[in-house]
């Protein structure tokens, strides 16, 4: 669906007469995001902006002005401390007096991108930002806002269940805390599962407090059908908020393809099922069950 943006020189170089603008994407240790356009210095006028428009519906744009730096490019800056709901949102050339025109991917330097943790949990949330190429070759941004979030970590086996390890930033996970797996596939009910915070040295929300859910057999596979799973994490009961497990953050920051975890076998009331574990394309955490042998055909 997505790609990430490709990897070149710095500058990028002139757009080409015949295609569309291009914007080059900078990242800064604080999380905030620079986008260069080359080649359209001359064009800086009052009211030339970056546009962000959003795919979803009940948001509006968020025009970022573009100024002249020098070099014949122009900028436009994207701090952390500038609200974008979670969602996808398209990048636009927006110059005073001609149409509004979708950018193109430039060159990229995300490697400093960090998710600042520290300061988003104090705020209760976190906050990542990815650029990345559609399939249609213009520039796009994925933006989320976990407030709190769970971060999933790892997935083990054993006897009659499965654990999950995460970490849970902006909140803490108390002592009324509980997990809920809830139908991914069609409308159920939420069954739920124990959850326990995991014993460490105290420390400050910024680094996230550990916990762990099990997840039992009989919960997962009650009637031994195929099915799909949301986790979700209540951490202070059901008078709090709740936080649907993800994998957002790797050792820099916002991870662009969370690492895949490894499929396990659980018994069930009409054979074995496969159990595995899968990111969609938000990054939430989701457990599908399929048959692990085909059903014997009928005579």
């Amino acid at each position: 669906m997505t790609a990430l943006l490709p990897r070149s020189a710095p500058g990028g170089g002139p757009r080409p007469a015949d295609g569309p603008p291009r914007a080059d994407c900078v990242a800064d240790t604080a999380g905030g995001l620079t986008f260069d356009l080359p080649g359209l210095g001359g064009r800086a006028t009052a009211g030339a902006a970056l546009l962000l428009r959003p795919r979803e519906r009940g948001t509006g744009a968020v025009p970022l002005p573009l100024t002249p730096v020098g070099g014949g490019r122009l900028r436009a800056a994207l701090p952390r401390t500038v609200p974008l709901p979670e969602g996808h949102w398209d990048a636009w050339l927006r110059l005073p007096g001609t149409a509004d025109r979708r950018l193109a991917p430039g060159a990229h330097h995300l490697g400093p991108l960090t998710a600042a943790r520290a300061a988003d949990a104090a705020a209760g949330r976190v906050v990542a930002r990815l650029p990345y190429a559609t399939r249609g070759g213009r520039l796009s941004l994925r933006s989320w806002l976990r407030a709190p979030h769970a971060e999933a970590l790892e997935l083990s086996a054993g006897p009659g269940r499965l654990t999950v390890t995460g970490r849970l930033y902006g909140a803490a996970v108390t002592a009324h805390a509980y997990g809920e797996i809830r139908a991914a596939d069609h409308a159920g009910p939420a069954c739920r599962v124990p959850v326990a915070p995991v014993p460490e040295p105290p420390h400050s929300l910024a680094e996230g407090t550990g916990f762990t859910l099990i997840l039992p057999h009989t919960d997962l596979a009650p009637e031994g059908h195929p099915r799909a799973w949301a986790v979700w994490l209540r951490p202070a009961g059901e008078t709090g908020p709740e936080a649907r497990l993800a994998r957002l953050l790797g050792p820099g920051g916002v991870t662009a393809a969370p690492r895949p975890h490894r499929v396990f076998t659980l018994p069930g009331p009409r054979g074995p099922l496969r159990a595995a574990p899968v990111y969609t394309p938000t990054h939430d955490l989701t457990l599908r069950l399929t048959r692990a042998f085909p059903p014997p055909r009928r005579a």
